[in-house]
C-alpha cells in the first residue's frame, strides 16, 4: 500500500514537473525598432563617423594598420577602388558581407549597417 501512495505521489509530482517544463517553454520574439535612414546618406556626414569610431581604431583599419586603410582620407578609395563596394547588389558587397555577418559584425550597430547599406544604395558617392 505504501508503495502505490509513493508511485501515485512520484507519478503527480513528474507529471507536474513535466506540465510546467512544457507550458513554460514559450516565449516572445523581440521585435527590433525600426531603423531610421535619411533620405540622403552623405560619405563625409554619415559613413565616415561609422568608420571612425569602430574601423578606423589603432591596431586596427587605420593607416598603416590591417588593410583594409579606412583612415577618412583613404577610405573611399580604399572602398571603391579594391572592390568593397557592389553598386549592382549593395547587400552583397564585401563590406555588408563583413559589417553583417562576418567577423567585424560586433563592431557595427543596426543603425551603422542600415546607413553603410544605404549610401552604397544612393551609389556610394564621394559626397
Amino acid at each position: 500500500m505504501k508503495t502505490i501512495k509513493t508511485l501515485s505521489i512520484l507519478s503527480m509530482v513528474v507529471l507536474g514537473l513535466l506540465t510546467l517544463l512544457t507550458t513554460s517553454c514559450t516565449y516572445e520574439e523581440l521585435i527590433k525598432p525600426k531603423v531610421e535612414v535619411p533620405d540622403s546618406v552623405k560619405f563625409s556626414i554619415n559613413v565616415i563617423p561609422i568608420l571612425n569610431s569602430s574601423c578606423n581604431t589603432s591596431g586596427c583599419h587605420s593607416k598603416g594598420g590591417i588593410p583594409p586603410n579606412l583612415a577618412a582620407a583613404d577610405a573611399y578609395t580604399t572602398l571603391t577602388f579594391f572592390g568593397y563596394l557592389d553598386l549592382e547588389n549593395p547587400e552583397e558587397s564585401e563590406l555588408m558581407k563583413k559589417i553583417t555577418s562576418g567577423s567585424m559584425k560586433q563592431y557595427a550597430t543596426d543603425q551603422d549597417r542600415a546607413l553603410i547599406l544605404a549610401w552604397i544604395e544612393q551609389g556610394a558617392l564621394d559626397n
